[in-house]
């Protein structure tokens, strides 16, 4: 079987919306064959339920079209936590059937094509190349210097929040006060995972384009905030739509964080970033 397998990740980091992504350690894994019929086997601790729809099917079939492909998913990243599950989805997907085929799965292909799917580059950006990873307005993806002492921290609440509805409540305009605002956090944010000065860091929080008009969809996120805030974190926000919250704290503090993030009774991924992306 040929195989292919792709990280979790958390996009936006507060202001950076649909611009920044990083990749974090879980990972959807996916081994795939030629076969006389269509099959699908999902074996890992998540998987997608009657509403949610394949990711895996629907990349595969994209590829190869009519051909069958006897296909396993072996996925270790909760679905409808704001956390990439389908980007890695579709990237693993696109990549394995690539591969089954004989065909080329250079990252630079599997990012083109699995971005139609799933529509959010910042995500799938991230879970191709690893990393933390700039979408420019023009171009493929750019893999930022990610500083060597800090680190994310994951809470993961129980509940859930489709994407789909966490973008149906955004503004179609937005008012210049607002864009400027969020354009000086956008730069202070990147100046500071680059560099990791904790006043570049705390000057990126308080979005108001997308994290303020989702705050009643998911109360969870206001409340986990400030629980990482208070244990040290020097940045924290919502993780892509939500309604997990990554916390990016320092090496010393992120044990911290965990600890106080468990203490609410959320699961928690506390390690350290992804850098291989699709592999």
């Amino acid at each position: 079987m040929a195989g292919a397998s792709a990280p979790a990740t958390t996009a936006n980091l507060g202001p950076a919306f649909d611009c920044i992504g990083l990749a974090l350690s879980p990972r959807c894994a996916v081994r795939a064959r030629e076969a006389g019929e269509w099959s699908v086997e999902h074996v890992g601790e998540f998987r997608p339920g009657p509403t949610d729809g394949d990711g895996v099917l629907v990349a595969a079939r994209q590829v190869v079209g009519e051909r069958p492909l006897s296909i396993v998913v072996d996925s270790e990243i909760p679905l409808g936590k704001g956390l990439g599950s389908s980007a890695a989805a579709y990237v693993a997907g696109t990549a394995a059937a690539l591969r089954a085929v004989g065909e080329d799965a250079s990252p630079d292909r599997v990012f083109r094509m699995a971005k139609e799917l799933e529509g959010h580059d910042d995500q799938v950006g991230a879970a191709v190349y690893g990393g933390l990873v700039l979408i420019p307005a023009e171009g493929l993806p750019m893999r930022l210097p990610f500083h060597p002492s800090l680190r994310p921290v994951i809470a993961v609440p129980p509940t859930r929040l489709p994407t789909y509805k966490a973008r149906s409540i955004l503004a179609d305009e937005i008012p210049m006060d607002v864009v400027v605002r969020s354009l000086a956090r956008v730069s202070s944010l990147t100046v500071g995972l680059i560099t990791a000065d904790p006043g570049m860091l705390s000057a990126a929080h308080g979005d108001e384009i997308h994290e303020a008009p989702r705050a009643h969809l998911s109360p969870e996120v206001g409340h986990l905030m400030d629980v990482a805030r208070r244990a040290g974190a020097l940045h924290v926000a919502r993780s892509g739509a939500g309604p997990s919250v990554v916390a990016i704290a320092t090496s010393d503090t992120a044990d911290r964080v965990a600890d106080a993030f468990r203490k609410e009774g959320v699961g928690v991924i506390n390690e350290p970033m992804d850098t291989s992306g699709l592999v």
